[in-house]
């Protein structure tokens, strides 16, 4: 109602200064060859002015109000920790989102997660920054930011992989005579280790596996292996590296082709993946 209110007055506006014009437009001096039509031209403006002035009457100005979202206590809020070997806590409130997908990003980074039923959300992720940016995306538009200095970030050298779905995927590190898989998650004061991100569960699940080491230690043979399913097979995959080395990040985007159908269950390797891609044969 209010909107129909405040459309009427703004035609009624308009209409006003037409008429107005009209009306300077009768008292400007008129011609001796104007006099003669001076009377029908002033006849013709106070018959316009009559015209509209009724429709005036009764109309009263209506304050448009917005709704606060503050006042509604459904703005989310992201808060982040810097915690120990260059790890950042992330904790989201998001009391109006319950259940909700929402896309965690940073420097490049990029997985989903699921709101609690409560509307809440805590993790864990490595920084490949020190002075870290996070943001959390939700479906309906919303963003939440915020920002935390993590200094012991430059003391690790960090590689990511991240796809979307339908691909399964495991990244793979090989050094001093152990091997650390992706898919078995990290501990948590493990100085040298994998850690798998994202929320597989939700509408078009994006993941992501991060190995970390220290920066004075020697790099590890890094493989992926992508898994050959009847979702993937004969496609060619989207796929990002990311390498977060001395607080600055490269980002590299590939394009694997896997095998046609009829090798499913197969696994394609990725190989030397810190320098150029090159593909080994499924196995």
């Amino acid at each position: 109602m209010n909107g129909r209110k405040r459309a009427v007055r703004v035609v009624a506006v308009l209409a006003v200064a037409v008429a107005a014009g009209q009306v300077a437009e009768s008292l400007r001096p008129l011609s001796r060859d104007a006099q003669a039509g001076a009377a029908v031209a002033d006849t013709s403006a106070s018959a316009s002015l009559a015209d509209v002035l009724p429709n005036l009457r009764g109309i009263t100005p209506v304050a448009a109000t917005l709704d606060d979202p503050a006042a509604t206590g459904c703005i989310p809020t992201l808060g982040l920790e810097a915690a120990p070997l260059g790890m950042i806590d992330l904790t989201l409130n998001a009391p109006c989102n319950p259940g909700e997908r929402v896309v965690i990003r940073h420097a490049g980074l990029s997985f989903t997660a699921q709101i609690s039923p409560d509307g809440a959300l805590s993790l864990q992720l490595p920084a490949l920054d020190p002075e870290a940016m996070v943001a959390a995306y939700f479906d309906s538009s919303q963003i939440a930011l915020a920002k935390v200095s993590v200094p012991d970030a430059t003391d690790h050298i960090r590689f990511a992989v991240q796809m979307g779905h339908p691909a399964i995927f495991d990244l793979r590190a090989e050094t001093d005579g152990q091997v650390y898989i992706g898919s078995y998650g990290r501990t948590a004061d493990a100085p040298r280790s994998i850690l798998p991100l994202g929320v597989g569960t939700v509408a078009q699940p994006m993941l992501a596996q991060v190995y970390s080491y220290p920066a004075a230690d020697t790099a590890a043979d890094l493989t992926v292996e992508v898994k050959i399913t009847p979702d993937t097979c004969g496609r060619t995959l989207p796929v990002e590296t990311l390498l977060a080395r001395g607080g600055r990040v490269t980002v590299t985007k590939l394009a694997v082709a896997v095998p046609l159908c009829g090798t499913s269950g197969d696994i394609l390797v990725l190989k030397n993946l810190l320098r150029d891609l090159t593909l080994a044969a499924p196995r």
